[in-house]
């Protein structure tokens, strides 16, 4: 009766069914799982989470609790977790499916090789896999394998012509391999299947530009002496800005500017030298010749990813929030797998209040580099201002187990704890914190918050002394 109700649609009634079911029978398993996988309906993780942990420790070789266990645990940015549940559900009941959410979960940790094999085994039970067909061209993407991407996104195309995202993504390697005719056809296919898909108008637009230039390309025998004199030029240009980045490097603004300026002159069509001189003007605090400067080289190249993101970020600290995000996206369309553009319009959305699609963003920065420290840092505070403290729990609790001497995120977890009511153990972290970093006012600070919590006014005072000592500006917080 209870499936019936949830297959119908009647999560409430189904939920009471089983529960009903429970006070008779409450070892079974699969009413346990039932009632997890109800309570997942109802978006009421927390519950789900008991019921299925419930279900697999009457029954471990429960697949279906197992994968949705695995499910949540990805929702609420656990993807090491996640790999374990999935890795015990494929012993149990292996699919093509279990082996696409495996895969799923191994790109969420970086794990690119992992993820390719998982995709490749899931193909191997569904050859007609096409989504399958996609991650795994995506993943080869990444891993720089750009031939086995495009032969796996004409494979997911030709399997589903519907799917505007494959559609994109086989015109995007098709424009990286040259072939800009049919990619400008995949572009145009993906526009029709999904009218407002901003990535694929942006690349069709970048494409027929492409297009037009080489309907006007030079005759090779003709220039041939030009393009000579035009490759000397090119390697020296190219030296030239080696050595102005390495200048930057070691904060020689000064050398590093006529380094690229030696280099602009030397090829004024390379977009990177008048890129790297707008990161020079920047850091000598010239924002007006450091937009000069990114505007060129976006004239040159106008896909060209890291310019977007540092005109974006110029943008941003103008306080010119508008045009900052439409250029933080126009550099995640130019480049997907580029974290810092992930990273950079994720803080943006962030602080204009757009928190799921922030979140979704510095999830994307992880996946492309999941040693992305400050990408963490950012979706455990954003999950948190959403009132998700299960996510952002365990977005710091794994920043502790990769880097267990990281003093901002034992401070961190300890307030995603204090937010939760977990009083004592977010004291224990806070603790932490002040021992790895005794310094950090900040962490004084919240620590004294929590011993008020507890009516420990005594050891509260002394903390909340020791922050204002450290940051006096502290003394104007709230002491909530």
């Amino acid at each position: 009766m209870a499936l019936t109700l949830k297959y119908k649609g009647d999560a409430k009634q189904a939920a009471e069914e089983f529960e009903a079911t429970l006070l008779l029978k409450p070892k079974w398993a699969d009413a346990h799982y039932g009632l997890g996988a109800t309570w997942y309906d109802l978006n009421d993780a927390a519950a789900a989470l008991k019921e299925l942990r419930t279900a697999v420790g009457l029954d471990p070789d429960n697949a279906g609790a197992h994968r949705l266990l695995a499910r949540i645990y990805l929702q609420q940015n656990d993807p090491s977790a996640a790999e374990r549940e999935l890795q015990r559900a494929l012993q149990s009941k292996p699919s093509a499916e279990m082996h696409f959410e495996l895969g799923l979960a191994e790109g969420q940790l970086g794990n690119l090789a992992s993820a390719a094999a998982e995709f490749r085994r899931a193909l191997r039970l569904n050859p007609r896999y096409a989504s399958a067909h996609s991650l795994l061209g995506v993943t080869l993407r990444r891993q720089g394998d750009h031939p086995g991407a495009l032969a796996q996104f004409r494979e997911a195309v030709e399997i589903d012509p519907k799917d505007p995202e494959a559609q994109c993504n086989f015109g995007m390697e098709l424009k990286a391999g040259g072939n800009t005719a049919d990619a400008i056809a995949a572009f145009r296919r993906a526009i029709e299947l999904k009218p407002d898909f901003e990535k694929a108008h942006y690349n069709l637009g970048i494409a027929l530009r492409a297009q037009g230039e080489t309907a006007a390309a030079q005759k090779e025998l003709d220039d041939l002496n030009a393009l000579h004199e035009f490759r000397a030029r090119l390697a020296q240009s190219k030296y030239l800005t080696l050595q102005g980045v390495e200048a930057l490097k070691q904060q020689k603004l000064d050398d590093a500017l006529a380094l690229f300026q030696k280099s602009i002159e030397q090829s004024p069509e390379l977009p990177t030298g008048h890129y790297f001189l707008g990161v020079t003007w920047e850091r000598k605090q010239d924002a007006a010749r450091a937009l000069a400067a990114y505007e060129k080289a976006l004239e040159l190249k106008p896909d060209y990813a890291q310019a977007h993101s540092s005109l974006g970020l110029l943008y941003w600290r103008q306080n010119d929030s508008k045009r900052a995000l439409e250029e933080f996206r126009r550099a995640v369309m130019s480049d997907p797998d580029l974290a810092e553009a992930h990273y950079n319009l994720g803080l943006a959305l962030a602080q204009s209040g757009r928190l799921d699609e922030a979140a979704r963003e510095l999830n994307e920065a992880i996946s492309l580099d999941p040693k992305y420290n400050d990408a963490r840092i950012q979706l455990g505070l954003v999950l948190s201002r959403d009132n998700d403290t299960a996510g952002a729990g365990n977005v710091f609790l794994e920043l502790v187990r990769r880097d267990p001497n990281f003093a901002e995120a034992h401070n961190n977890l300890g307030l995603v704890l204090l937010q939760a009511g977990d009083v004592r153990t977010a004291q224990a972290e806070f603790i932490e914190a002040v021992r790895l970093k005794p310094r950090y006012a900040e962490a004084h600070y919240n620590l004294a918050l929590a011993l008020h919590q507890e009516g420990k006014e005594e050891a509260s005072r002394a903390e909340f002394e020791k922050a204002y000592e450290i940051a006096p500006e502290l003394r104007n917080m709230p002491r909530r």
